[in-house]
């Protein structure tokens, strides 16, 4: 297995240091050392020494959410995230993956989704969107149209209520976030957020492009601009869109008295650097917002979308993690943004109820 250089010395300087250890997810819900950034290093540096074989670390690379617990609390600025996709996409690329790996990832490319349908199907499937050349343009993903359609029916709704003339992405064709996850910075994931960058472009009118799943807005907002693959719109967030319209009264929510928790989705809070939109709406809500100790940028992660498709016993048991540490707070109710940690959730049918920011706001509002 040949790394870059940046892999290396992320692999060298991670090896031995335990500091971030206590924020892995899935090193806390499962009690493998294996799970945590220092152990996947030493499997790295013993491939590089020929002292074990590649084969033999497949299983533990592709026990990772790369949720970047790890690097937002690394003092010096190492990112084993970059190490952990670049050593996937090698075992990939040289057919070592787990088969459940394999199967997964052999669906995605063939439909662009993770669930036997393309992303226009998945939207289809709740009827037609014609297009109106408005200047905002909602992005759905195919996991909100799969897994999370309240979300979007909430959404919408808001956007109605608040008079925005918007358009629905159609095509809804995959922005290349699973399959980064999968393969890492390959060329193949970068024709595919080139592509979905084309679809997007034909939307001339479209100003601002709003995004559901944070994963998506995050390859969106950052890939892409790393690729240099250009966006004609601006892109925004669901959260803050939504924030933005309660703040200049433009949704109006009638205050309910409830005590809550909010789950923040690792890729909204720590790479998008997106905290406060949704506990500023929650307040307008006129709730009041119990953190957890993992909370904010040292959110403990679910698991997300590509690990729940090839290891859902993994995603049961950092969902349940998740749920003991809203129940901790003594809140009536989780709230969720995000589609991904919503689906994750949805599989504990213990503990407190779990709710939808966008759904809980369009109730509350005229």
């Amino acid at each position: 297995m040949l790394l870059s250089k940046e892999s290396l010395h992320t692999v060298a300087a991670c090896r031995f240091c335990t500091m971030c250890r206590h924020l892995c997810p899935l090193g806390l819900a499962l009690g493998k050392e294996l799970n945590n950034p220092r152990a996947k290093a030493l499997l790295m540096e013993m491939v590089q020494k020929r002292s074990l074989d590649e084969a033999e670390t497949a299983a533990d690379m592709f026990e990772c959410c790369l949720c970047g617990a790890c690097s937002a609390n690394c003092e010096t600025g190492y990112e084993p995230p970059v190490f952990i996709r670049e050593a996937r996409g090698q075992l990939i690329g040289d057919g070592l993956a787990p088969e459940n790996v394999t199967r997964a990832l052999d669906g995605l490319l063939e439909h662009g989704t993770l669930y036997g349908m393309t992303g226009e199907d998945a939207l289809a499937q709740h009827g037609r969107f014609e297009k109106k050349d408005a200047p905002v343009l909602l992005y759905v993903g195919g996991l909100a149209a799969v897994k999370a359609w309240p979300m979007v029916q909430a959404f919408m709704s808001l956007l109605g209520k608040a008079g925005i003339e918007f358009d629905v992405f159609a095509e809804n064709v995959s922005t290349g976030s699973a399959e980064y996850d999968f393969l890492g910075d390959l060329k193949d994931v970068r024709d595919i957020a080139a592509a979905c960058a084309d679809k997007l472009n034909a939307y001339e009118k479209a100003e601002t492009v709003i995004v559901l799943n944070p994963s998506d807005a995050r390859m969106m907002r950052q890939q892409f601009s790393d690729w240099g693959i250009g966006l004609r719109a601006d892109v925004r967030t669901a959260t803050a869109f939504a924030a933005e319209l309660v703040a200049d009264g433009k949704l109006v929510p009638e205050k309910q008295t409830r005590t809550v928790t909010l789950h923040d989705p690792a890729r909204l809070a720590r790479d998008l650097q997106e905290t406060e939109p949704a506990r500023t709406v929650l307040v307008a809500m006129g709730y009041t917002v119990k953190e957890m100790w993992q909370s904010k940028k040292l959110t403990r992660c679910t698991g997300g979308e590509v690990l729940a498709s090839y290891a859902p016993e993994i995603i049961r048991k950092t969902a349940a993690a998740r749920m003991e540490d809203a129940a901790g707070t003594g809140a009536q109710a989780l709230v969720c943004v995000c589609p991904a940690c919503e689906a994750d959730l949805s599989v504990c049918t213990d503990g407190i109820p779990v709710e939808d920011l966008f759904v809980l706001l369009d109730r509350q509002c005229a």
